[in-house]
């Protein structure tokens, strides 16, 4: 099954393509904005290998959450493409892909706690919390594991937007052992994680997610019709918020 997987829940976001293992993951350029670059990158991604548009036989995209602006273009362009010709979409939260994308290391073996650790700006972070149950298998050769599918993993705790000092505070003092934050939120916190978590948790920046997504689509994935993705945006959407507050300003 050819899969073509789409994250755009952050500034760069990335494509993937997959084919019984990943073909190649690019990484998106950050300087432009995905509007700009879809679908022109899932296009080129697909061209380099010798493929079009026609030879895609599922979907993959990130759900959210993340960039509102990133993630509604993102779906609305994997809805699109999906439609033309008929396919089934595969959808997957952000937190889960970082969670996932952690688990691959060498040291996140069955028991570690990994906290997703995403930047919602509003002086708050979209988090979660996930245990490892069984480790991923780890394999020489580049991208070796996301052959063989990855880890299991528990929801301990599910998606929330928070205050990033209480929250890594109380989740540090719920369980101990090994620990893994990722996200694109660990630099400006680190510090305060560092300090929640102790000195030897794992604080690191997640790289691309596509190839990610698209291992757990191609393995564990649930596959909808287009229409069916919903975002996961955990809070409301600025938009929405400004919208409510005009609504009740009072006029003059």
């Amino acid at each position: 099954m050819l899969l073509l997987a789409l994250d755009t829940t952050t500034a760069a976001g990335s494509v993937a393509l997959w084919q019984d293992g990943l073909i190649e993951e690019r990484a998106g350029d950050a300087a432009r904005s995905h509007a700009q670059r879809l679908p022109g990158d899932l296009v080129a991604l697909l061209a380099s290998h010798g493929r079009t548009l026609r030879d895609v036989e599922r979907y993959a995209v990130a759900a959210g959450p993340g960039s509102f602006t990133g993630l509604r273009i993102g779906i609305a362009t994997v809805q699109g493409l999906a439609l033309v010709d008929d396919r089934l979409v595969h959808a997957v939260g952000t937190l889960d892909l970082l969670a996932h994308d952690a688990a691959r290391a060498p040291d996140a073996g069955a028991g570690t706690t990994i906290v997703a650790w995403m930047e919602a700006y509003r002086g708050e972070m979209f988090a979660a919390r996930y245990r490892v149950v069984q480790a991923s298998p780890h394999l020489d050769g580049v991208g070796g594991e996301r052959r063989r599918g990855g880890a299991t993993l528990d929801v301990l705790d599910p998606p929330i937007a928070s205050a990033a000092d209480p929250l890594a505070r109380a989740w540090a003092s719920a369980g101990a052992g090994r620990v893994i934050v990722i996200g694109d939120g660990v630099p400006r916190t680190s510090a305060l994680l560092a300090d929640a978590f102790g000195p030897d948790a794992a604080l690191r920046e997640p790289g691309p997610l596509a190839g990610t997504l698209a291992a757990l689509a191609a393995a564990h994935g649930v596959a909808t019709r287009p229409h069916a993705v919903v975002p996961i945006y955990v809070r409301r959407p600025d938009v929405e918020l400004a919208r409510d507050r005009a609504a009740v300003r009072p006029t003059a």
